[in-house]
């Protein structure tokens, strides 16, 4: 089995809180942008708002995470230089719905006029950074196998981005759900 066809890594705690804490106060000092999906803004696909973290921040992701996806992908995780992490704030609305994470041509195309973040590569890192209680709904789906999250804060979800890892953000229906998404790409071990 290669690291493309392995199953949604879920790893409680794989964040420490202080880090969570250090990322959602960068959040709340910096304005959040509405998010496209396939670089079109439509709140009846998507409803979320972003913000871009610092190197710094996303290399301190990166590096609670790496054991857990060498162990579970035989990996090595590796940070993109050109692109940023950010952090999705969900509020009441539709979520976001069922898609894959490998980058499109049109994607591309558009990032280049719209001024939104291509976010490629690899491996997809969801990091909750709140807490089950404080939203409604928001469970993260997955198609195949069918599979709905919506873990502790701190919790790493990690999974290819391809196209057989089709997933989705369940309807938010009160609160605000925060993830940091981090994209890497996978070094053969």
């Amino acid at each position: 089995m290669t690291w493309k066809s392995r199953l949604p890594l879920v790893v409680e705690s794989a964040i420490p809180l202080s880090l969570c804490g250090a990322l959602m106060d960068h959040v709340k000092n910096h304005t959040a942008r509405p998010r496209t999906y396939q670089g079109v803004i439509d709140e009846s696909l998507r409803k979320s708002e972003y913000v871009e973290i610092p190197t710094h921040l996303q290399e301190a992701v990166i590096s609670h995470c790496a054991d857990h996806v060498r162990s579970h992908f035989e990996i090595a995780p590796t940070r993109i230089p050109s692109q940023p992490a950010v952090v999705y704030r969900y509020g009441p609305g539709v979520g976001f719905v069922a898609h894959h994470d490998e980058v499109t041509d049109i994607e591309r195309e558009r990032a280049r006029t719209n001024g939104q973040p291509v976010v490629g590569g690899d491996l997809t890192l969801v990091v909750w950074l709140n807490t089950p209680d404080s939203y409604g709904g928001g469970e993260l789906f997955f198609e195949n196998p069918a599979q709905e999250i919506k873990p502790p804060c701190g919790t790493l979800v990690a999974f290819p981005a391809t196209r057989d890892h089709i997933h989705g953000v369940r309807p938010i229906t009160r609160g605000e759900r925060v993830t940091l998404v981090v994209r890497v790409d996978a070094e053969c071990l």
